[in-house]
């Protein structure tokens, strides 16, 4: 089976978009893998086209923005389309009279997909999940479902703790449902949503932590979190 691997993220290999990949890939060693895991290899003419044309299954792994998915990501989508679609006018056109490809012509290709977020809860990532199931259906590829992760940042800081610890393992069991369903050539009765076994309120706080943080870093002061400069004055 040839499997390509992309990931979605701008951020390319320090993401945690990546780090799914990895822990994925590591679970079907056996399949003959390609990843795609920067937007500079992206741009490079046709080759992501090829990648895409000469496989069986295709796992896209992204970040949650905006409910949806990343622009970058959406412009290699469009460019999936149109390899797609000529695909489809080739072996039309080598069938004269026919009113489509017969059947075989084009190759069945599965899709799966991967999303993560900041947010606690893995049902976040539902929406942007369905855009990349229709986005299949759009373009004569099989969806065959995904995994929504929440708490996605902890992604990459808990690799090194072993994948069956409390913390990780609802994460480490959704990725290896879904990488039982790749090998398998199957799909996944349904999307699967998790988030780590972690206090919400915890969660929560550390987050507001790492937010003001940042703002200081960046020359800014708490009270700046709660500014509403479009709405003052009115």
């Amino acid at each position: 089976m040839k499997a390509l691997a992309v990931n979605g993220s701008p951020k390319g290999e320090s993401s945690n978009s990546n780090e799914i990949l990895g822990m994925l890939r590591a679970a079907i060693p056996n399949a003959e893998w390609e990843t795609l895991s920067s937007i500079r290899e992206w741009r490079k003419p046709g080759s992501a086209e090829e990648s895409l044309l000469a496989s069986d299954a295709v796992v896209i792994a992204f970040p949650l923005y905006v409910d949806g998915i990343p622009s970058s990501l959406m412009a290699l989508l469009e460019r999936f389309a149109a390899a797609l679609a000529a695909e489809r006018d080739s072996a039309a056109r080598g069938y004269p009279g026919s009113s489509g490809p017969p059947r075989g012509a084009v190759k069945t290709r599965r899709l799966y997909g991967a999303a993560n977020c900041g947010f606690y809860e893995g049902a976040q990532n539902s929406v942007a999940l369905e855009l990349l199931s229709h986005f299949a259906g759009a373009n004569g590829l099989t969806w065959c479902g995904g995994i929504g992760i929440g708490t996605g940042e902890m992604i990459a800081r808990m690799k090194t703790v072993p994948p069956q610890a409390s913390i990780r393992r609802p994460v480490t069991e959704a990725v290896a449902r879904l990488a039982r369903a790749v090998a398998a050539g199957e799909s996944l009765e349904e999307n699967l949503f998790v988030q780590h076994r972690f206090p919400r309120w915890l969660f929560k706080l550390m987050g507001e932590a790492g937010w003001r943080r940042w703002l200081r870093s960046n020359g800014g002061r708490t009270r700046d979190l709660h500014a509403r400069p479009l709405t003052d004055g009115v």
